[in-house]
C-alpha cells in the first residue's frame, strides 16, 4: 500500500512550481519574517509538492534564534497546505532542526524552540509539503534572535576556583606573618 502511494506521488512531485519565498530581517530589531503568499500548483492537480529553501545570515551580535510558522488559513481545499512529505508534518527545518508542527485542518502552526547559531554564518530554512488543487496557499513566520552569553567551560571554572583558593591562602598567610611580626616586636 505504501509503495503504491509513494509511486503515485512521484509524478505529482514533478508538478511543483518554483517557490517565491523570502526572509526579511530587520536590522533595527533582533527579528525577522519569512513567508510565501503564492504556493501554487497547476489548476486541477491534487496535492502537488513544493519545496522552499531560504537562506539568511545571522545578524552580528546574536547567537540564538527561535521561530514560529503559520499556514493559511485555507479558505478552500485547494489552498490547504500540509508541511512534510505527503502531509506527514515533518517538513520544516532550520539548519536541520525540526519544527514542532501541529495540524489543525485549514491552518497549521509550528514552533521551533531556541537553537544556537553562529553570528555572521549562513543558515538554511527548508519548508516542504503539499498544497491542494488550484492553490494559492500561503504561509508566514517569524524569527526571533537573541544573544545568550556562553557558559564557561569546565577548565575555566576550575582555574577560577583555584585562583580564589590561592588568593584566600595568600591572605591567610599574610595575616599569620603580620601576627608573628607583632609578637616578635613586643616580646
Amino acid at each position: 500500500m505504501l509503495k503504491r502511494l509513494l509511486l503515485g506521488a512521484a509524478p505529482l512531485m514533478m508538478l511543483a512550481t518554483p517557490a517565491v519565498a523570502a526572509i526579511t530581517i530587520s536590522p533595527s530589531a533582533p527579528a525577522g519574517t519569512f513567508g510565501n503568499d503564492g504556493v501554487t500548483c497547476t489548476s486541477g492537480t491534487t496535492n502537488c509538492s513544493f519545496t522552499d529553501t531560504i537562506t539568511f545570515v545571522t545578524p552580528d551580535g546574536y547567537n540564538q534564534v527561535a521561530a514560529t510558522l503559520t499556514s493559511g488559513p485555507a479558505l478552500t481545499d485547494g489552498q490547504d497546505i500540509f508541511f512534510g512529505p505527503l502531509g506527514l508534518l515533518t517538513g520544516v527545518t532550520l539548519n536541520g532542526q525540526s519544527f514542532n508542527l501541529i495540524s489543525t485542518g485549514a491552518t497549521e502552526f509550528a514552533t521551533l524552540g531556541a537553537i544556537s547559531l553562529v553570528a555572521g554564518a549562513t543558515n538554511t530554512l527548508s519548508l516542504t509539503g503539499t498544497v491542494g488543487t488550484s492553490g494559492s496557499g500561503s504561509y508566514a513566520g517569524t524569527l526571533n534572535f537573541n544573544n545568550v552569553a556562553p557558559l564557561p567551560e569546565t577548565g575555566t571554572w576550575l582555574m577560577m576556583i583555584l585562583g580564589f583558593g590561592a588568593i584566600g591562602w595568600m591572605m591567610r598567610r599574610n595575616r599569620e606573618q603580620a601576627g608573628n611580626r607583632f609578637r616578635l616586636n613586643y616580646a
